[in-house]
């Protein structure tokens, strides 16, 4: 069973390297948050585009993803991944959501509402600058993952795993035609070059190390 208190005493210790803290804002938090973790066993849609953002994660395990809808052709957009905060503007600003915000399977949140982010805010108004640092860290990546992107064939899917190494396995985290819409390649030339960079030793398929 998943102790919510050391993952949010984790949780703090990551926002205190962003910027230190006063430990009274750790107490409050882990009085709002000590019953709100959630495990996702499937693949876990959180918030629908339009839908009321009311939640901020902290994710302890797993990944979010953020994708776009455009008729029935979804692309991912974003990855969120282990030890990041999860509160875009549509949270911080109340807006409808403009993204499909999904958790992969065996994804663990801990979670904080509008409502009592609210309350942090009125007790510590310092924490209005952390989570303008949280997104600026955010977009750091953003910006270096948009420059991965600029790898063209078998370079850019390699760099792709080296980055995420958890989803070398094919479709052990996401499915297939979902990595080749954020790399923005066919899913049949995702699958071929991830073949090669198996059979060259490029890449180690964790499948083989289990067998």
């Amino acid at each position: 069973m998943r102790d919510i208190t050391l993952i949010l005493k984790h949780m703090f210790e990551i926002m205190d390297a962003i910027k230190k803290q006063r430990p009274k804002l750790y107490d409050l938090l882990q009085d709002l948050m000590r019953n709100q973790g959630s495990y996702y066993s499937e693949d876990t849609v959180l918030y629908h585009i339009g839908d009321a953002v009311d939640k901020a994660f902290f994710i302890s395990e797993g990944f979010i993803t953020r994708s776009s809808v455009v008729g029935k052709k979804k692309a991912v957009l974003s990855i969120f991944e282990k030890d990041e905060i999860k509160a875009g503007p549509d949270f911080m600003e109340q807006k409808p959501a403009e993204f499909l915000i999904e958790a992969t399977a065996g994804t663990y949140v801990a979670y904080i509402t509008h409502k009592q982010m609210k309350k942090v805010y009125g007790k510590f108004p310092e924490a209005h600058e952390l989570a303008s640092l949280i997104v600026s860290k955010h977009n750091r990546k953003e910006a270096q993952i948009r420059k991965m992107l600029l790898l063209k064939g078998i370079d850019l899917v390699e760099a792709f795993y080296l980055r995420f190494p958890l989803m070398t396995e094919p479709g052990s985290v996401l499915k297939d035609a979902k990595i080749a819409s954020f790399l923005r390649i066919s899913v049949s030339l995702l699958r071929e070059y991830r073949s090669e960079l198996f059979a060259s030793g490029r890449l180690v398929n964790p499948a083989h190390k289990k067998a």
